[in-house]
C-alpha cells in the first residue's frame, strides 16, 4: 500500500502545505489542462461525387464517352485541379472522382480543422475510391500536413453489396494503384501493406461492422500508444492524431465500434443516407482509462 506521510493540507488558496513540494509539484500536474486522450481518429465521408452532381450520364458529358480520352478532357471545369488521368477513363464510371467545388470544400476543411486545434495529422487512411483519396489528399493539404503519405486501405471501402455497377466487374478492380496515384503525383505510402485487397461482394451490413471492427482495431494497435504510469514517474502520454476518409458509413461505423453502441443493419442503412459529405466525426481515447468518446468538432483544445 502507498502511503503519504505527513498528511497533506489544503488551505484557502487551494495551495499545498508550502512544506511538502512534492505534494504541490503533484498538484500542478494534476491541473494542467493538457490533453487527455492518447489516441485521436478523425473520420470523414468523401466531398461531393460528380456523378451526383451531373447525374449519370456524366462520363458522356465529361470524357465523350471515350474510354482513351485526350488530356484536355481533364481540364473539364467540374473536374478536379489534378485528376490523375488513366489509360481507361470508362473505370471512372465505376470509381467516380469528387468535383472541383468538393476538392476546394475538402481543402476548407482541413484549414477548419486546423484553426479548431488540430496541429498536425500523424497517420493518413483512405479508402481506395478515388472520390475518398482526393478528399484525403486536399485535407491533408487544408492542414498543411501534405508531406503525410495516404495509406490505401480497401477495408475501408462502402459496403460492396451496396454497390451494384461495381459488383459487374467481378474480379476486376476500378481502383487506381498505389503506382498509378504515385505516377500522378500524390502522396500514396508505397511501404503500407494493406489489410486485404478482397472484399466480399455478397457480404452483409453485419459482414461490413465485422471488417470495419478489424480496421479499427488494427489501427489501434498500430498507434496506439503506451497508457502513461502513475505516480512520481509519470510522464506525458503520446498522442496521435490518426485521418480516416471513407464513405458515408465509415464515420458511423467507427462511432459504433469505439463507443459500443448496439449495431442494427437496417437503421445501420437508413442513417447512412442522411450522412453529408465531408460529415466529420473525431474520437479521442483517454491515456488512462483507455475508453473511447466522441469529441465535438468545435471544441479542440
Amino acid at each position: 500500500m502507498f502511503i503519504l506521510q505527513p498528511p497533506v493540507y489544503l488551505d484557502d488558496n487551494n495551495f499545498y502545505h508550502k512544506k511538502k513540494k512534492f505534494f504541490r509539484r503533484f498538484d500542478k500536474r494534476a491541473h494542467n489542462h493538457g490533453p487527455t486522450y492518447d489516441l485521436r481518429l478523425i473520420i470523414l465521408r468523401h466531398a461531393e461525387r460528380v456523378d451526383l452532381v451531373l447525374g449519370e450520364s456524366w462520363y458522356d458529358y465529361v470524357f465523350g464517352g471515350v474510354p482513351s480520352a485526350p488530356p484536355q478532357s481533364y481540364l473539364h471545369p467540374l473536374l478536379p485541379q489534378a485528376l490523375p488521368q488513366r489509360l481507361n477513363t470508362l473505370l471512372y464510371v465505376f470509381d467516380p472522382p469528387i468535383t472541383r467545388l468538393g476538392e476546394s470544400k475538402s481543402y476548407t476543411r482541413g484549414q477548419e480543422l486546423s484553426r479548431l486545434g488540430v496541429s498536425s495529422i500523424d497517420h493518413c487512411y483512405s479508402s481506395p475510391a478515388c472520390r475518398s483519396v482526393l478528399t484525403a489528399s486536399a485535407v491533408l493539404d487544408g492542414i498543411s500536413r501534405n508531406p503525410v503519405p495516404i495509406r490505401l486501405e480497401p477495408y475501408l471501402f462502402e459496403p460492396l453489396s451496396w454497390n451494384q455497377p461495381l459488383q459487374m466487374l467481378d474480379t476486376v478492380s476500378p481502383f487506381m494503384s498505389t503506382r498509378e496515384w504515385m505516377m500522378a503525383g500524390y502522396n500514396i505510402d508505397r511501404n503500407y501493406q494493406r489489410l486485404n485487397n478482397y472484399l466480399n461482394p455478397m457480404e452483409t451490413e453485419v459482414d461490413f461492422y465485422m471488417r470495419s471492427q478489424y480496421v479499427f482495431q488494427s489501427i489501434e494497435r498500430r498507434h496506439g500508444g503506451v497508457a502513461p504510469p502513475i505516480g512520481r514517474a509519470s510522464k506525458r502520454a503520446r498522442h496521435s492524431t490518426v485521418l480516416i476518409v471513407g464513405h458515408a458509413a465509415t464515420p458511423l461505423i467507427f462511432q459504433h465500434i469505439a463507443l459500443q453502441q448496439p449495431f442494427n443493419s437496417e437503421v445501420f442503412g437508413q442513417q447512412c443516407g442522411t450522412i453529408p459529405f465531408l460529415h466529420t466525426v473525431v474520437l479521442e481515447r483517454n491515456a488512462i482509462n483507455r475508453m473511447w468518446y466522441m469529441r465535438p468538432i468545435m471544441s479542440f483544445v
